[in-house]
């Protein structure tokens, strides 16, 4: 009986092993849509696969409807836990406040120069554990002189930039992009906090070590997805200038004559 026992044990460890290692070993090195995000394995020549119909790390990010421990219920109008918000404005990631700030960021950013943007939860458990990670990757990364090409973080807090969530249609949370030239050239779910280092980490490295041959066989692979980016900015321009053209006119009608 405790034979038995000790055989289904070391099945399950063996069968755990298996995943993780079959999921350390991909590398998410292609831009796609919120919606498939591409995987490429270290051979190079086989194919993409869609990242969210993988066994492996299929159920690795909270969602809208997940519930198990590392995908909460995230509901986009609030929480009954109301945890502290924990805030990246005094280390080497920005907050980002507004849309005017957000595309600031990207639209000003310097000729290839990544931005790395993370969108998250403030009532999210999984968000708030890699909040540090994400804090640490910006102080190796961003303060580094040997980096190829420039790179910045920021972070994007959901309930105080739902307009934000809403155009990009972020739906899984912690959620990553990287921008460059201002088109976004990653976009994906990080999954739970103890693979954030390696699946972000290795996505910034393998876009770090892009020749400029790389990137342009690149633009030419993904030049939909690329181009829908760019539109995506373009109406949280116009989101936002309509924002202001609204708080102008409200104050303009609270002055007295």
């Amino acid at each position: 009986m405790i034979g038995s026992k000790c055989r289904v044990i070391f099945s399950t460890i063996l069968v755990t092993l298996a995943v993780s290692i079959a999921f350390k070993s991909r590398h998410v090195l292609a831009f796609a849509p919120h919606y498939s995000i591409h995987v490429k394995t270290h051979d190079a020549l086989k194919p993409t696969i869609p990242l969210y119909m993988t066994s492996a790390v299929s159920n690795m990010t909270i969602t809208t409807n997940s519930n198990d421990d590392d995908r909460e219920h995230v509901q986009l109008k609030g929480s009954q836990l109301k945890p502290k918000m924990l805030d990246h404005e005094e280390g080497p990631v920005t907050a980002i406040h507004s849309i005017a700030e957000f595309l600031n960021a990207i639209e000003n950013a310097k000729t290839n120069e990544l931005v790395i943007v993370k969108f998250h939860a403030k009532f999210c458990r999984v968000c708030s554990r890699v909040i540090l990670k994400y804090k640490k990757m910006a102080s190796r990364l961003a303060s580094a002189d040997n980096t190829p090409v420039p790179i910045k973080f920021i972070s994007v807090e959901t309930t105080a930039n739902p307009k934000i969530i809403e155009q990009l249609r972020v739906k899984k949370f912690p959620f990553l992009q990287i921008y460059r030239n201002k088109e976004c050239v990653a976009s994906f779910g990080t999954g739970p906090a103890h693979n954030f280092q390696s699946i972000v980490g290795d996505t910034i490295d393998q876009k770090l070590k892009m020749s400029q041959e790389d990137w342009e066989a690149f633009r030419d692979e993904f030049k939909s997805e690329i181009a829908s980016s760019i539109q995506n900015l373009e109406f949280l321009r116009l989101e936002s200038e309509i924002g202001k053209s609204c708080s102008v006119r409200r104050t303009g009608e609270n002055v007295s004559p």
